[in-house]
């Protein structure tokens, strides 16, 4: 990749990363409190890894969070005649925390965009409920496959009075300057704030894992040689069970949650799944991965690592801006150029379009 830096040891570029993660307290008050929005409940371990990272940056920085909320708890999605995603009446306990003066903070990762609408209509919503309510977007990557939608997403963003979008690439960043004239920030992925504290590599072990998408951001048309492996490979048949009866119990709003909040029954069971992840992945010597957190789990781990691409350049954006200089991660070229199969495309009246919301 040409206009690299000059290669550093590897434990000097994570260790400022996770410095660079302190920038966030200067948009995110820490004399306020924050209500944390659409944590992941699903089987993706990056997403898992996210979460933990930013409980953890949470944590670091001593920040008062007074509700962590999934789409589930406010959200129904795909129900026949009603919108994609639209408002429960739970929606009214959102209200109360937003009038508390608390800073509205989404989850970080890369399901900004046309690719997973269910989450950015959430994303949207909220947004158009809570106006003048400061809103900050932690470390996203963003691609849209449709024109029409990126420009509905962008009037939608652009009409909120105070909302703050760090972007984990500059591709990313632009958008959210120039398409959306939101303030907005680089600022590497969450998941760094758990830098020193996984097990680092020993060295011996030299098995090569490699790490393949097969999700709508996979690479069409290419055939690797080797085995492959990816996250859904972690989950078994109990762990789906578990994660769609969690998700059920959010989305009828069970009375446990007045025993156990929601989110603690779920970072209960998310530590599980990524303790078992990240023993799977310790087990090898080497990473080969077209996955961002394939690439940055490796990275945490200290391991070698060569990545390649998904559909949209997302791994060799983040390589360029955080990890080029790297002495233990290089980004590899496929053997060919292959087709890339589009997103799934969602019509622009639904994306930024609210107004079949009632809004």
């Amino acid at each position: 990749m040409p206009g690299n830096p000059p290669k550093r040891p590897h434990a000097e570029v994570m260790d400022e990363l996770r410095r660079q993660l302190g920038g966030i307290v200067n948009v995110i008050p820490k004399s306020k409190p924050v209500i944390y929005l659409d944590y992941p409940m699903h089987g993706n371990i990056g997403d898992l890894l996210i979460h933990a990272g930013t409980d953890r940056f949470f944590a670091d920085y001593n920040y008062d969070v007074i509700g962590r909320f999934s789409i589930h708890e406010f959200c129904l999605c795909h129900r026949p005649g009603k919108p994609l995603v639209y408002f429960k009446d739970s929606v009214r306990r959102l209200d109360a925390l937003v009038r508390t003066g608390a800073t509205i903070v989404f989850h970080g990762g890369g399901n900004l965009g046309d690719i997973y609408p269910d989450y950015q209509m959430f994303r949207e919503l909220v947004i158009a409920r809570y106006p003048d309510t400061p809103t900050v977007i932690l470390p996203q990557s963003i691609h849209f496959g449709e024109p029409a939608n990126r420009a509905a997403v962008a009037k939608a963003f652009a009409a909120h009075s105070r909302l703050f979008i760090f972007a984990r690439d500059r591709e990313s960043l632009d958008f959210a300057r120039t398409d959306c004239g939101c303030d907005a920030m680089l600022m590497p992925d969450m998941a760094h704030a758990l830098w020193g504290s996984l097990p680092r590599h020993d060295g011996n072990d030299k098995r090569l894992l490699n790490i393949r998408r097969r999700d709508p951001e996979a690479v069409a048309g290419l055939a690797d040689g080797a085995a492959t492996f990816d996250w859904d490979e972690v989950i078994s048949p109990l762990d789906l069970f578990l994660l769609r009866l969690l998700r059920k119990t959010q989305s009828i709003d069970a009375p446990i949650r007045h025993i156990v909040p929601n989110h603690v029954a779920w970072g209960w069971y998310r530590d599980y799944l990524l303790r078992r992840s990240i023993k799977l992945v310790a087990g090898y010597g080497r990473v080969d991965t077209d996955r961002l957190h394939g690439m940055i789990l490796g990275a945490l781990l200290d391991m070698p690592i060569v990545c390649q691409d998904n559909s949209y350049g997302k791994i060799s954006r983040y390589y360029r801006d955080w990890f080029s200089s790297s002495d233990r991660i290089v980004c590899g070229v496929r053997s060919k150029v292959p087709s890339v199969e589009p997103a799934q495309q969602v019509p622009a009246s639904a994306m930024g379009a609210l107004s079949e919301y009632g809004i």
